[in-house]
């Protein structure tokens, strides 16, 4: 570690008793001014060559000199009379240097190395392992329409797409732009691109109302309505429908 600097200022004297300075006074240096203190011994002059003890200028002045390698703030120096502490004189100068550093206590690339797995700033991008759940959104159990999980608004604060804390999902976009689009990418024909179902949402469950199919077939357990349909039913098979109604349409086949 780095040694601090000490002394060559006006306010460093080797005094006596009555505050008159001692020209060539031998002093000692220590780590506290307790009498349990421990002399510090690896000290060197400005220049770098080791002392043990301090000796004052002729004119009573305490020279410069460097501390211990242990980046120590403060030390107790004794000319004979007391010990008086000595606050390093560069300690202004490394706290401007440690405030203009870019990372001085390394928070920043702390940080960075905890979120490296979690949301992203905008456009960077979000690494997902197989299995790990990205986003949680614990909401109330009861039914609850004012919040949002999700709120997308334009700059007037138009609303626009939402997922509201009850789970409805309002699709509307900005302009004039499909609001959902749907890829099938490598659906098989038995598989559902879209499958409604009567209970909690699910692409296997067995009680579906409505699917459409990866090969585009329309599954649907209720009567499906158009206005180009009317009120008209199609059978199929080996016997004609056993109710018919005018506009019924039968396929015989055998």
């Amino acid at each position: 570690m780095a040694r601090n600097l000490y002394g060559g200022t006006a306010s460093d004297v080797a005094e006596d008793i009555d505050g008159k300075r001692i020209p060539g006074a031998v002093g000692t240096v220590w780590d506290g001014p307790s009498d349990g203190a421990t002399q510090m011994t690896d000290l060197t002059d400005a220049d770098g060559v080791p002392i043990i003890q301090l000796v004052a200028d002729n004119r009573g002045f305490v020279p410069a000199f460097y501390g211990p390698p242990d980046d120590t703030e403060r030390l107790w120096v004794d000319f004979g009379v007391g010990r008086v502490a000595l606050v390093s004189v560069t300690v202004g100068d490394r706290l401007k240097a440690h405030q203009r550093a870019l990372d001085p206590h390394q928070d920043r690339a702390y940080t960075d190395e905890r979120l490296v797995n979690y949301m992203p700033v905008g456009g960077g991008e979000l690494p997902m392992p197989t299995g790990r759940q990205w986003l949680s959104a614990v909401v109330p159990d009861q039914a609850d329409t004012s919040g949002y999980v999700l709120y997308l608004k334009t700059a007037s604060g138009v609303e626009k797409t939402r997922i509201r804390n009850n789970g409805a999902i309002y699709l509307d976009t900005v302009g004039k732009y499909a609001p959902l689009c749907i890829g099938a990418g490598d659906y098989s024909p038995g598989n559902p691109v879209i499958n409604i179902v009567n209970g909690p949402a699910s692409p296997t469950s067995e009680l579906a109302l409505f699917q459409v199919m990866g090969d585009g077939t329309v599954n649907t357990k209720g009567k499906v309505n158009a206005s180009n349909i009317g009120t008209s039913r199609l059978f199929s098979g080996p016997n004609a429908p056993a109710s018919p109604r005018p506009g019924d349409v039968w396929v015989q086949y055998d």
